[in-house]
């Protein structure tokens, strides 16, 4: 071998020396590589691209969330605290510094903020502020019985199907059900009337001994009402051993169906029609659950003086003037 051809063979193996010695020191400081986790929650709640890998070092990765029905996406967190910004509500730009574990947060939707998610509402488009069901519906929403009438004003919640109702929802017709008690009158419009309660109130004395009660003298139908108003705004007691008033009693009796507060002592005419039409009243009542009236004195909210009011006894079906001391029994109604 002569001398030219062993320095060509030095200098190869130098040179190939030299490369590899050089790629080692590349493959030692080039890019490192580093493990991206990603975690959705709920795991149902959207879809998330891209998914965990690995990825090199300074790598500027776009992530995107798309939520699933009944979801909206809310927040990217950086080792499930750190809020990472996305102004967009879908997108992340991240450049990788270092390992890292990113979560995308869904939550469900709801849109209505009536606190039941889309996915159980039934009514997703409940007007702010209303009370609603467990199934997100407030009672402007409901037709319970399908009459035509929302819940909410319908005073006949149980009107039978295919029968024709009024604007209060009622298929107005004696002795049917309506607002916790039943109906006893019915005016020549067929929209309106009067219902007695299902059950009597407890017993009083009318109140207000030796005091005269301006406005609380009406007798006739549908002069109740002002009557138990003007003697609740006199604000006076009971005088004898009874511990509540008659009108108080009315207007605080609550039906198992309905909280609403408008019942009142009949006037004399209301009380006496009662007594009149007192035998099919009875089974109307009993067919409802109700309790047959007693055989025994019923307060009016009628006054006739400033120690006296008219009461009807329903054993007889006689009126006359009590003394308002006297204990009485007492039966609500209130107009529709």
């Amino acid at each position: 071998m002569n001398y030219w051809s062993t320095i060509s063979r030095f200098t190869c193996l130098l040179l190939i020396s030299l490369l590899v010695s050089i790629l080692s020191c590349k493959e030692e400081d080039g890019p490192n590589n580093y493990i991206l986790d990603i975690d959705i929650v709920p795991i149902y709640g959207g879809k998330v691209s891209p998914l965990s890998g690995t990825y090199n070092l300074g790598d500027t990765i776009v992530f995107t969330a798309v939520a699933n029905e009944y979801y909206t996406f809310n927040e990217w967190l950086e080792d499930s605290l750190v809020s990472l910004t996305d102004p967009y509500k879908c997108c992340l730009t991240l450049i990788l510094d270092g390992p890292k574990n990113i979560t995308a947060t869904f939550s469900l939707t709801d849109t209505d903020n009536d606190k039941i998610a889309d996915k159980f509402d039934l009514c997703d488009d409940t007007p702010l502020e209303l009370t609603v069901d467990e199934n997100g519906c407030a009672n402007v929403q409901k037709d319970s019985d399908e009459d035509g009438i929302n819940d909410a004003i319908d005073i006949c919640p149980n009107t039978p199907a295919g029968e024709n109702v009024n604007e209060n929802g009622c298929h107005a017709v004696l002795g049917n059900y309506a607002l916790g008690g039943v109906i006893f009158y019915i005016d020549e419009t067929l929209n309106h009337g009067l219902v007695v309660a299902l059950n009597d109130s407890e017993p009083g004395e009318w109140g207000c001994a030796d005091e005269e009660i301006r406005n609380a003298n009406g007798s006739i139908l549908g002069s109740g009402y002002e009557n138990t108003l003007a003697i609740l705004a006199s604000d006076c007691e009971p005088a004898g051993i009874s511990v509540i008033m008659a009108a108080y009693s009315a207007s605080t009796f609550i039906s198992e169906d309905t909280l609403i507060n408008d019942w009142y002592l009949p006037s004399t005419d209301e009380l006496e029609l009662l007594y009149q039409e007192r035998e099919w009243i009875d089974d109307s009542l009993t067919v409802y659950n109700g309790a047959r009236f007693k055989n025994t004195t019923y307060w009016s909210s009628t006054q006739s003086g400033a120690d006296k009011a008219i009461s009807v006894s329903f054993g007889n079906g006689s009126t006359k003037s009590s003394y308002k001391v006297s204990v009485n029994e007492i039966r609500g109604i209130r107009a529709f």
